[in-house]
């Protein structure tokens, strides 16, 4: 989340009152951070800021506020970020409208305000709600302040608990990822404090008052109008601060928490009114991009360095597209669950992964020695390339550039046919040790004669691949030997007297299971083998042709 003093508010000028603020409003509202009150004047400002240079001097007790204290307390540079935006009457209206507004009834004590500053948040809300729904007060402006308070006590709340955990994961990672999900009493109820948001967005009284306070400052650098700014600026912000929070909860790998968080974003009922500005969607995908902009730049500049370095050094494009997809899957995973799968910025990241790999792949292929003599190097690089666009195929978004990739992978494919071993797709291929089998196929009967056309079909295998074959054959030959050796031995030791009768029993028996092992081992090694090699791209093709293994149909003479 944002952090340091000149993330909260804008500067003295631009459109939107609220462009920066952030998730740490609350921890560094000026009223908060230095116990004013909202009615402070100028006077009472530069007697703190003097009374702040005695005590830097003296090592003397910080002010702290009456009403919900931060912890830890406010540094002296705190205090004086916070004076200094206090003599900025646009900031000081930023730092106000986040910040409790007492009764305007005259009454000194204000209740509310002080059950808050002794620590009974509870009765504060219970008086707060009272005020807000009685509709004969004395001055309707208080009903207003109260659905003004009631939404900053729950968005300050929520957020104090949410910079909380992120300061306990930073403090201990490692203790964080074994209490990362307590019991769920401890999340804030976000659904609660963007309902209250919206209850103060549509209640025209809260925005009188704002005009209110406005006028009553008498500064000639606010404008009434800056009230209207700040209510149409205020979906915007509020899902702004959202968006921080889901982002550092993906940081920490709390996916509950960022999905709690993303749903009521989703589910709020901000600036739905046209007289708000832009649509609850509109803010919300405005603040989702903003906040996910740093990962798609990441994966941008990754991206745009690898085709840089495959560019100069063409030898280098597969590792580098190998780079693109493991350096890339991190960030596009958290880029993933902020944002969802129709919008453009992920869209378009996810295509430029895609689409800068394929380029890095291409470039390697330009540097590739295809003899006969390269041919081991030659396979590994098939393999390396086919699992490299796949992934990227994988990852791309659009239909076009997905099937550009598809179809480079499709011709890949089909040139590793020469160079790797069909068996293992592992191994480079040895002609030695190759599987040659005979097809035919379009037969056509004239009377007494059969004509047909035949294909030798040379399935690539590597010699590793030829060697196991061959041992099972010499397995199964051993354990036949080793099963007749015991059915004799046995036999002959427990009943040498008995005559041969036992021992042929246990031929026998020792005959039937060496039956079962050949059919359940070799057979069953055999035919999956069978079926692998029938697979074959240009035996599967001649197979859905109707060709057939073997060099001539069944019944037809070799004469």
């Amino acid at each position: 989340m944002a952090q340091g003093g000149d993330d909260v508010t804008t500067q003295d000028t631009g459109a939107d009152p609220l462009q920066r603020v952030s998730a740490q409003i609350y921890r560094q509202n000026a009223f908060r951070v230095t116990g004013l009150a909202l009615s402070s004047t100028g006077r009472e400002i530069r007697r703190m800021a003097d009374r702040l240079a005695v005590i830097e001097k003296t090592d003397g007790q910080l002010p702290t506020s009456d009403i919900l204290a931060l912890s830890p307390t406010p540094s002296a540079g705190d205090i004086r970020a916070a004076l200094d935006r206090l003599g900025d009457p646009r900031q000081r209206l930023v730092d106000e409208f986040f910040w409790f507004w007492p009764t305007q009834s005259g009454d000194p004590q204000d209740a509310a305000l002080a059950a808050l500053a002794a620590g009974d948040p509870d009765a504060t809300v219970g008086h707060w709600t009272t005020t807000a729904e009685n509709s004969d007060l004395e001055v309707p402006a208080d009903a207003a302040s109260a659905v003004h308070n009631l939404a900053v006590l729950e968005h300050l709340r929520a957020l104090d608990a949410e910079l909380a955990a992120d300061a306990e994961l930073a403090a201990d990672a490692e203790l964080a990822a074994d209490t990362a999900q307590p019991a769920d009493t401890a999340q804030p109820d976000w659904v609660s404090v963007y309902r209250r948001w919206g209850l103060v967005l549509r209640d025209d009284r809260v925005w009188d008052s704002l005009v209110a306070r406005i006028r009553n400052a008498a500064n000639a650098r606010l404008d009434e109008s800056l009230a209207a700014g700040i209510r149409s600026a205020l979906p915007t912000a509020l899902l702004r601060i959202g968006a921080e929070i889901v982002v550092a909860a993906i940081t920490a790998d709390d996916i509950g928490r960022a999905e709690r968080q993303l749903a009521a974003m989703r589910g709020a009922q901000l600036g739905d009114d046209a007289q708000l500005g832009d649509t609850a969607r509109d803010a919300l995908d405005a603040a989702l991009r903003a906040v996910g902009a740093p990962w798609a730049d990441q994966i941008a500049r990754l991206c745009d360095d690898a085709v840089q370095v495959s560019t100069d050094t063409r030898k280098n494009g597969l590792d580098q597209a190998e780079r693109i997809l493991a350096d890339s899957a991190g960030p596009l995973e958290r880029l993933d669950l902020l944002l969802p799968p129709e919008e453009l910025t992920r869209a378009r990241t996810h295509d430029k992964i895609a689409l800068d790999t394929l380029r890095c792949v291409l470039c390697f292929d330009q540097t590739r020695d295809l003899s006969d003599t390269a041919e081991t190097g030659t396979a590994r690089d098939h393999m390396r390339m086919t699992d490299v666009l796949t992934r990227a195929e994988r990852t791309a978004a659009s239909e076009a550039i997905g099937d550009r990739l598809a179809e480079n992978r499709r011709i890949l494919e089909a040139s590793s046919l020469r160079f790797a071993c069909w068996i293992c797709h592992e191994n480079p291929t040895d002609s030695r040790a190759a599987i040659r089998t005979w097809m035919y196929g379009d037969i056509v009967r004239e009377f007494s004669n059969v004509r047909w056309r035949k294909r030798e079909v040379t399935v690539p295998r590597c010699r590793s691949c030829q060697v196991h074959s061959w041992g099972r054959g010499w397995l199964a030959a051993l354990r036949c030997a080793l099963y007749f050796v015991v059915a004799i031995s046995i036999p002959t030791m427990l009943f040498a007297d008995a005559g041969g009768g036992y021992i042929f029993l246990a031929v026998v028996v020792a005959l039937v299971v060496f039956l079962v092992d050949l059919a359940a081992v070799v057979g069953f090694a055999a035919r999956k083998q069978r079926n692998h090699i029938a697979s074959f791209p240009p035996m599967a093709e001649l197979r859905s042709q109707g060709w057939q293994r073997g060099d001539r149909p069944l019944g037809v003479s070799s004469g």
